[in-house]
């Protein structure tokens, strides 16, 4: 995106395929499975999603690449897209609950648990609409 003289250039959304998505979602619950975050006794405190393969700035610790480029960036509602770490205000359940919230009342544990279940119900749920795309032949 280029911008006009004396204005703020704001940095294009990264937008991936359904499928693409599906696919990322995966390999987080796989990472997640395995233990990536340290299960419920981590050695050191962890940050989800930021500690995972799937942020762009995992290994930067200058964070160089916007959170707008990270394929998570859809996930995250518009009112918290201007945070520093913006993956972590993703509503992980029906009451809202984030990574953001939950990492200040829950144990690591419990936080890891939300996230399990928000990454398998997200992939359930854009497998629906793929297998519905599909059938109707979009």
């Amino acid at each position: 995106m280029k911008a006009q003289s004396g204005s703020v250039s704001l940095p294009e959304i990264v937008v991936k395929s359904r499928m693409e998505i599906i696919s990322l979602l995966k390999n987080e619950l796989v990472f997640l499975n395995r233990g990536g975050y340290g299960g419920a006794m981590p050695w050191r405190p962890v940050k989800m999603f930021l500690d995972s393969p799937s942020c762009p700035n995992r290994l930067d610790k200058d964070r160089t690449t916007p959170c707008s480029q990270c394929w998570l960036y859809e996930f995250v509602p518009e009112k918290y897209r201007q945070e520093m770490e913006a993956c972590h205000f993703i509503p992980l359940n029906t009451e809202g609950e984030t990574v953001h919230s939950m990492s200040r009342q829950y144990t690591p544990g419990e936080v890891e648990e939300a996230l399990k279940s928000w990454l398998e119900a997200e992939i359930e749920h854009l497998e629906g609409l793929e297998k519905k795309s599909a059938a109707s032949g979009d």
